[in-house]
């Protein structure tokens, strides 16, 4: 039964990305400058550290980086990175999502656009609504054909901003240059100040946590013995250290997207929804694989001694105490994801070789 899942699995991967997925996974590489170029009749997926895309995508365009400049053309643009660019052309449905977002003037989106990061700014012209959620929200410059709908703490307008429909934005957050701004009506949401939040212990915290995770992982380990060997095997050197994080990269992606449109489908619908399952699943896997891998490593090459049950204890505590560290936590939070999924994926995939 798991091999006509995985079997069916890949046919669905191979249908949508049979044109793009060779070159997709050459250029998506972790600290590589990525230049994406051309003209492609099929969905197109790259990513890197560095990203600049000027292509002509007859399908989706997918891409993922630290740095992200989209001056490209697309039927629809999926787009995620801490600092995006957008001046390109997106002649359906935009999707976008990052820390620093910029929607420059040159750009156009032809139907929605949905926009969810931190510093948002957009001075494009949208076909129809805008929906966007983040800290900042700049519309100067502006014209949205549309509906804009707006959750944030802070949403600057001036008298270039032209919303033809509803504007709907929360009522706590501090907006500015709505008088100058041409907008068709306003209306505003309550604010959920009613909604308490119960401090914990972080202490209790981390210890229940860290013993939910050791639980867990010992549960998988011991019901796949050979996941243990596998990970005994693992050679840590800097080509394969990237197979796995590329690996996690697209599959962090790719998989959810896959998903997603296999439920606009009849057939595909409860296969879609099994995958979304699964994926969950293996995200927190992903970690506490992770976690293993760092404590196996830990007591093989510096205490010497060989142990499930003490690589389990010392790689959870390491890791997690690692991951309160500010700035280096959050950058070993999104390693040990990217690689944990790229292990799992190697583990689905050998079937036991």
């Amino acid at each position: 039964m798991k091999k006509k899942f995985l079997g069916l699995f890949l046919v669905l991967c191979v249908a949508l990305f049979a044109n793009s997925y060779a070159s997709a996974l050459e250029v998506a590489k972790v600290g590589d400058t990525v230049i994406s170029e051309g003209e492609y009749d099929a969905t197109r997926f790259i990513a890197g550290n560095k990203v600049t895309d000027t292509s002509k995508v007859d399908g989706i365009s997918f891409v993922a980086g630290n740095e992200v400049i989209l001056e490209g053309t697309a039927t629809y643009g999926l787009y995620a990175g801490n600092s995006l660019n957008l001046k390109g052309i997106i002649e359906k449905d935009l999707f976008i999502a990052g820390n620093a977002i910029n929607i420059l003037e040159d750009a156009n989106v032809g139907r929605d656009a949905y926009v969810a990061g931190n510093a948002i700014k957009i001075s494009a012209t949208i076909g129809r609504n805008l929906n966007v959620g983040g800290m900042s929200v700049n519309l100067a410059g502006a014209k949205i054909n549309g509906d804009v709908y707006i959750g944030a703490d802070a949403i600057a307008l001036d008298e270039t901003t032209e919303i033809t429909g509803k504007l709907t934005y929360n009522e706590d957050a501090r907006v500015s240059g709505l008088d100058e701004a041409i907008v068709g009506s306003v209306e505003t949401t309550k604010a959920r100040k009613d909604v308490k939040v119960k401090k914990t212990n972080p202490v209790y915290d981390f210890i229940i946590s860290s013993v939910a995770a050791y639980v867990v992982m010992l549960v998988f380990l011991l019901l796949i013995p050979r996941a243990q060997e596998k990970i005994a095997n693992l050679k840590y050197a800097g080509n394969d250290m990237f197979k796995y994080l590329a690996t996690g990269l697209g599959v962090l992606f790719i998989v959810p997207f896959i998903a997603i449109l296999g439920v606009f489908t009849v057939v595909l619908t409860p296969i879609s929804i099994i995958t979304l399952l699964i994926y969950g699943i293996c995200i927190y896997l992903a970690y506490l694989t992770s976690y293993y891998v760092v404590g196996h490593l830990i007591t093989t090459k510096l205490i010497k001694k060989e142990s499930m049950y003490l690589a389990l204890a010392i790689g959870i505590v390491v890791v997690k105490l690692l991951l309160l560290i500010p700035i280096v936590g959050e950058f070993a939070s999104i390693i040990c994801l990217l690689y944990g999924l790229g292990l799992i994926f190697y583990f689905i995939i050998s079937r036991g070789k």
